[in-house]
């Protein structure tokens, strides 16, 4: 496959671009999934003498068609672009005027998860099938958790693929999904999308510091490619932001590499790269105040899960009892993707982004975290310590890439020891403070005092609806 994609980048000639640069690898949270590069020099091998004895996942959704906002977007630039009359000097925007959306029937696509997206579920399905084989009883059933929203499927179906690629032929008998609405009362600090019931959370889109970067990055780029162009069009400054966005989204739709993957240089690429950076870190992430708290409830219920150990069985709300699977698949949206990155620890040491240039050694890298089908993964493993027994650590995994927590690297291949990471987490939610509070709550229905999720040990939530893959 990649080899395939440097074939077409070749073939289209996307200028000022090296042989082996692939350009949908750097699109932030527009290009579809791919497994990240190492670049923290740890192997994904389990490391000798451990075993891996419990995992979980969170994962963003598939590939999907455009939102709503995004194609009005598209239809508008080729609105444009029809109605005038024109010629280019370079045959890199020789399609122009042919150009039109990649959707067929946007009223029933848009928003929904693509064929790509298909295809990386079942994929990932089976290889996480393949990859924790001893976590999960043949032809036995299988719980999971994704968002529910009215408005979109595309999470829940994510989770339905998956299920599919997991469990086979058999997986609507045996799969369980149960989607949690964020926008019950009854669900605040308790759901895959916490600040959906947070009145101060704000996701600003990476503002005040992208807008100062996209001023600089983008008018060199607007002026270049109209220069190009004879005639009665011209590209604004907002249709050059967005030609990355319709390189990634139009080649994971028609499953061809888009036209306009080769009207950017590659040096433009990653300034786009980096103005998502940008957008993700000071939107969602640690360069943000109180919205980079969101997801450590959940974080906090996933490690009381750890420290119970794989055969823990529980109490549910209503009196039944649960024992939850081994690995615990759960399915959300980039913001809630994002949000877990920011409290997970990896990137705890690392600067703030500036908005005037680029970090060039940076560690975080949208491109690697949140792309389509991103995931954050964790494991559990079991370590011998020789003449004192076995030691329980906390492996972090972001699109199969191992990731050491910045300030907990003393077991072997960098683990983090699983009490020293129960400590720390319990440190960030101290830090938070209590969620009632710093989110403003007004809503009497709200209950107080929760600052960690029940949902992974407990089926019988109110607000909770299974869906069968």
């Amino acid at each position: 496959m990649a080899r395939f994609i440097k074939l077409l980048i070749a073939a289209l000639g996307v200028s000022g671009a090296a042989a082996d640069f692939n350009v949908l690898r750097h699109l932030g949270g527009n290009g579809q999934w791919f497994p990240g590069p190492e670049v923290t020099g740890i192997s994904s091998e389990v490391p000798s003498g451990c075993t891996v004895e419990q995992a979980a996942f969170f994962s963003r959704h598939g590939s999907r068609y455009p939102d709503t906002g995004a194609y009005a977007e598209w239809t508008n630039l080729s609105s444009r672009i029809h109605a005038a009359q024109f010629s280019v000097r370079d045959s890199t925007l020789a399609f122009l005027s042919s150009w039109t959306p990649a959707l067929k029937y946007p009223e029933q696509q848009i928003a929904q998860v693509s064929t790509t997206g298909y295809k990386e579920l079942y994929d990932m399905g089976a290889t996480y099938r393949l990859r924790y084989s001893d976590l999960y009883a043949y032809s036995t059933d299988f719980t999971m958790w994704s968002n529910y929203y009215s408005s979109s499927p595309r999470v829940r179906d994510s989770a339905r693929l998956f299920a599919r690629g997991f469990l086979g032929p058999n997986a609507t008998e045996l799969g369980s999904i149960y989607a949690l609405n964020s926008s019950d009362p009854r669900s605040f600090m308790n759901s895959l999308a916490p600040s959906d019931l947070c009145p101060a959370y704000k996701d600003s889109g990476g503002s005040p510091s992208i807008d100062t970067w996209n001023n600089i990055y983008l008018p060199p780029i607007q002026k270049r490619l109209n220069k190009l162009i004879k005639g009665g069009f011209q590209f604004t400054q907002s249709d050059v932001s967005i030609i990355p966005y319709l390189c990634g989204f139009e080649t994971q739709i028609t499953g061809a590499l888009s036209p306009w993957c080769s009207v950017f240089t590659e040096d433009e690429i990653l300034q786009y790269e980096y103005a998502q950076d940008l957008r993700y870190w000071y939107g969602t992430g640690l360069g943000t105040d109180i919205e980079k708290y969101m997801m450590l409830p959940v974080l906090d219920g996933l490690v009381h899960r750890f420290v119970d150990g794989p055969n823990a069985t529980y109490a549910n709300s209503d009196g039944s009892t649960f024992t939850p699977p081994k690995l615990i698949a759960a399915f959300s949206n980039d913001g809630q993707i994002n949000q877990l990155v920011a409290a997970i620890g990896v990137f705890d040491n690392e600067p703030q982004l500036p908005a005037n240039r680029i970090m060039k050694d940076r560690l975080f890298r949208a491109s690697r975290i949140v792309p389509m089908r991103g995931t954050v993964g964790f494991e559990r493993l079991s370590c011998s310590s020789g003449r004192h027994g076995t030691s329980a650590y906390v492996r972090i995994r972001l699109n199969d890439v191992v990731y050491p927590v910045a300030n907990c690297q003393s077991g072997p291949g960098k683990l983090c020891p699983l009490s020293q990471y129960q400590s720390l987490v319990k440190k960030k939610l101290k830090q938070a403070g209590d969620f009632y509070q710093i989110c403003n709550v007004t809503n009497p229905a709200i209950p107080t005092g929760q600052n960690s999720t029940t949902f992974l040990t407990d089926v019988t939530l109110p607000f909770a609806t299974v869906v069968k893959p």
